[in-house]
């Protein structure tokens, strides 16, 4: 049977072209540690991480590449700034539609928060933020876009929203890189946690944060161990990106990451025509709802539906044993979203696409659908 892959907002496929030679060849031809060695191939492994740290200071922007550190992934990332920064003495703000990323570990480091309220399609409401904030509150979480609706956030009004309100902006990109520009700027964003394995298409296991110089001197580590500097104290270095990455770093995936940043270097953004098709149907058939914006240009390449008088779960299982479309059911970790949108109930299918959907793909789709509630 084909395989139609359409969750890429879980994780990318196929990987960027490049992705697994790359990791293949530092695997094969180096697997060296930088910073441990003065040998060439330590060295040449310091060069490429240095390299990775360039291209996603680039992509971030960021003035200073020492402030990209790197971390296992979004989540790891977001630990680390909130226990770096905050105490369970301060408060924050998050969105309606935060994923369990965020959630999570603030209920993990025990930091009070309130939820800013979202419109019908799950973008906040930024003119409801002022009454939140109280003299603890010091931040301002936020995620550039939704992973169940798609919704493209206000990053940029909430930032600046924040800034008069004295806060720090912190926004995790894990689902809106590269669709949703997001760039540090001072008195907008001073933190952005990303992933590589979702819309980079990179591998799974790397991703970190961007600091801008401010914040990056306010953030504690809250890991200590080996950083290959500093070796005679047993106090973490002062200096970044070091302070933040104790221990190796996954090298083989920054390598494939590397990779991935080329090749969106090259391409540049996807053609979500195929995408656009997707959502055209869905509104057009009066069984499915569409959950959050009716319009591509308000929402990432992810669409979540209900469907009028029939199981999602069996519609998600029948996809994918009976046509081999794969997506996602459920609550997409993200129960608070669910909260905001009425779906905590039902949860939604999610079908979304990546930089390799082609529209004879999604023809595929809207076929198989038809042919599931209309048989």
């Amino acid at each position: 049977m084909r395989r139609i892959y359409l969750d890429n907002a879980s994780t990318s496929f196929p990987k960027a072209p490049g992705v697994l030679e790359a990791m293949s060849s530092y695997l094969s031809q180096n697997a060296s540690n930088p910073g441990r060695g003065s040998y060439n191939h330590a060295l040449q492994a310091m060069e490429l991480v240095i390299a990775c740290r360039s291209k996603l200071s680039t992509l971030f922007g960021c003035t200073d590449s020492r402030n990209v550190v790197f971390s296992l992934n979004v989540t790891t990332a977001l630990n680390t700034l909130m226990a770096g920064l905050l105490t369970r003495e301060d408060h924050v703000l998050v969105s309606g539609v935060e994923h369990n990323a965020v959630m999570r570990a603030l209920v993990l480091h025990r930091i009070p928060y309130s939820v800013i309220p979202c419109d019908k399609d799950g973008r906040i409401i930024v003119e409801a933020m002022p009454e939140l904030v109280g003299a603890r509150t010091k931040a301002l979480f936020l995620t550039s876009a939704s992973n169940v609706t798609g919704t493209i956030q206000p990053i940029r009004e909430a930032g600046e929203a924040a800034h008069r309100l004295g806060l720090w902006t912190c926004i995790d990109t894990a689902q809106g890189t590269p669709t949703v520009d997001c760039r540090l700027e001072e008195g907008v964003i001073d933190a952005i946690a990303f992933t590589g394995h979702k819309g980079l298409a990179g591998p799974q296991g790397v991703g970190g944060l961007v600091l801008s110089s401010n914040l990056a001197n306010c953030v504690t580590p809250s890991v200590g161990g080996g950083t290959g500097s500093r070796s005679e104290s047993f106090a973490m270095p002062d200096l970044l990106p070091d302070r933040l990455e104790a221990g190796t770093q996954n090298i083989v995936g920054i390598a494939g990451l590397s990779a991935a940043l080329d090749f969106l270097n090259t391409q540049g953004m996807m053609d979500r025509t195929s995408c656009s098709q997707l959502l055209s149907y869905f509104l057009s058939d009066s069984r499915i709802t569409v959950i959050g914006p009716a319009t591509m240009e308000e929402r990432t390449s992810v669409i979540s539906i209900t469907v009028e008088d029939f199981d999602l779960a069996e519609l998600a299982y029948r996809l994918d044993a009976e046509y081999g479309i794969q997506t996602r059911y459920g609550l997409h970790c993200a129960p608070l979203a669910h909260t905001t949108l009425g779906t905590l109930q039902t949860g939604t299918i999610r079908f979304s696409c990546g930089y390799a959907t082609t529209t004879e793909e999604i023809e595929y789709t809207i076929q198989a659908m038809k042919e599931l509630l209309y048989r």
